[in-house]
């Protein structure tokens, strides 16, 4: 009898302990479980960021071809009109500029009229998505005492190459440096005109080159924010990765600026303007056409008045924190 009670008591005690030693197993095993889980997390994670930087790294090369075919489409233009421009008579001179990897970049300069004298204020023009520049030289009532360059962008006009965001930042250095170096011009009185996509390059050249000021025409606060409005179903901040951030440049920037916008615009929607107006880190003023459309606003009077005005304040200001008594990011 009491042999048997002490076996029995061993079998308890054994089966407790196998009960410990299942109980061990488990927790064990749910620890490995969760371990994997974290791991495979962390692969997934470091996957993702692979990704990401992948498209950092190769967008540019990806989206190039995009941007040549579907972005960058000018209208077709008469080569041999676009030969005829210049004379010393209207005071066009004919430019032309090498780039480093041997594109020759092809535009205008009007002088003002007059004798010439000391140097002249300047202001640069980057245009549109679909029209080379040569119909803006003689469109609308520009302030005298002011020269007028337009350069237009590869593929454009008379300019050879292939247009892209990374070459055409590039070529806008190279027209800034050239348009300083000239004697006739004033480097300390550079305003830059940008139309739409050209208020990108505006931007992004006022934030590496010094300034008088800059006007802005039917500008964008990014193309990301636009795509959002659009394809709110496509992840077109993380396929753009930052590219075309006219916003995100803005704030650096403490020129004065000139707004004007097109009330009616369904190309780059007035809040886009005004969005990146609120953005802009020096004074400025916004100046919206009524009833106006993204096409046309240079045969509107009200757009030149605004752009004279503009230049006339600049040139009288002697410096260029006074030309709006405006704080940065307000509307008058």
């Amino acid at each position: 009898m009491g042999q048997a009670i002490a076996i029995e008591g061993l079998h308890c005690d054994g089966t407790e302990s196998n009960e410990k030693w299942l109980e061990e197993m488990k927790r064990f095993l749910n620890f490995v479980f969760v371990l994997h889980r974290i791991l495979a997390a962390r692969s997934l994670l470091v996957t993702l960021a692979g990704a990401v930087a992948l498209c950092a790294v190769g967008c540019t090369w990806v989206l190039e071809p995009i941007e040549q075919r579907f972005l960058f489409r000018p209208w077709s233009s008469d080569s041999s009109h676009l030969g005829l421009v210049a004379s010393r008579e209207n005071g066009i001179e004919e430019v032309r500029l090498k780039t480093s990897d041997g594109v020759t970049l092809h535009g205008w300069l009007k002088h003002p009229p007059g004798p010439s004298g000391r140097p002249f204020p300047l202001v640069i023009v980057f245009g549109g998505v679909r029209r080379e520049t040569s119909w803006m030289i003689d469109q609308g009532d520009k302030p005298e005492r002011w020269g007028w360059l337009f350069i237009n962008y590869r593929g454009y006009g008379l300019s050879g190459g292939e247009p892209s965001e990374r070459v055409l930042l590039e070529d806008a250095g190279l027209i800034y440096d050239y348009a300083a170096a000239r004697p006739d011009v004033d480097p300390s009185n550079i305003v830059l005109l940008g139309r739409s996509l050209g208020a990108y390059f505006a931007v992004a050249l006022a934030k590496t080159r010094p300034v008088r000021g800059a006007i802005l025409a039917t500008p964008f606060d990014s193309f990301a924010a636009l795509g959002a409005e659009r394809y709110p179903w496509l992840p077109v901040g993380l396929l753009l990765n930052g590219r075309y951030d006219v916003a995100g440049m803005a704030p650096t920037i403490k020129a004065p600026a000139l707004f004007v916008l097109a009330e009616r615009d369904d190309v780059t929607p007035v809040e886009h303007g005004t969005a990146l107006a609120r953005a802009w880190g020096g004074p400025q003023r916004t100046v919206t056409l009524e009833g106006a459309r993204h096409y046309g606003i240079e045969r509107r009077a009200e757009f030149w008045s605004a752009v004279g005005e503009f230049l006339r304040q600049i040139e009288s200001s002697p410096t260029r924190q006074q030309v709006y008594a405006v704080e940065a990011g307000s509307r008058p």
